[in-house]
């Protein structure tokens, strides 16, 4: 179970301050002058990208440590934060804390830089303006307009009214730039459920 135990930890340490320093970059909080709003939206989909694989690594690291503690009978289920426990030294101030700050620290992600996200607009690769408003909306007419070959949209402008180019705007991949998306967050979820499935789940007697 340690090997487990050292991923969770791992996985949770190094995801902490990845997050609150795209956070801050993705709020511009390491420049002076705004960048263009496409820059920050597809700043935000990285960050939701990273938070949702996070969470999902964290999650099923869980649910398969779950799964080995019952089996053991181990009487915490949780993994220990290997940085201050060891299997035989627990603390559950230590284990359910660190539990809990990883899961506040991933929710918060997913809420911020989710919320940066949903402000993108599909537009065609060097229009001025969207295909349509709204987030669902441009997406569908992107998918029915098709692309021939690409690039042929990018997740907001990044044409300025002069005709310059704005640098760091995603392009968006039919299928492929929310379809990513979409499984990771079907891969968050169905590890939540098999978590919860493992910790009702009476243990087999001998």
């Amino acid at each position: 179970m340690m090997p487990l135990a050292r991923l969770w930890t791992w996985i949770g340490n190094l995801f902490i301050p990845l997050a609150i320093g795209w956070a801050l970059f993705v709020q511009n909080g390491f420049g002076d002058k705004p960048p263009p709003d496409g820059v920050l939206i597809s700043r935000g989909y990285w960050g939701l990208l990273v938070s949702l694989l996070a969470g999902s690594a964290l999650v099923w690291t869980a649910a398969l440590y779950a799964r080995q503690a019952k089996k053991a009978r181990a009487r915490i289920l949780v993994p220990p934060n290997t940085a201050f426990e060891d299997a035989k030294d627990r603390s559950k101030v230590i284990t359910y804390g660190t539990a809990c700050i990883f899961t506040m620290v991933v929710l918060l992600a997913l809420v911020i830089f989710g919320s940066r996200y949903s402000d993108s607009l599909i537009h065609g690769w060097n229009a001025l303006s969207p295909l349509q408003q709204g987030f669902w909306a441009s997406r569908v007419t992107a998918h029915a307009v098709g692309c021939a070959s690409q690039p042929c949209f990018s997740v907001a402008r990044r044409t300025e009214q002069g005709g310059g180019k704005v640098f760091g705007v995603n392009e968006y991949i039919l299928y492929l730039t929310d379809g990513v998306l979409a499984v990771l967050a079907v891969l968050l979820v169905s590890g939540l459920i098999y978590l919860r499935i493992i910790r009702r789940r009476n243990v087999a007697r001998d």
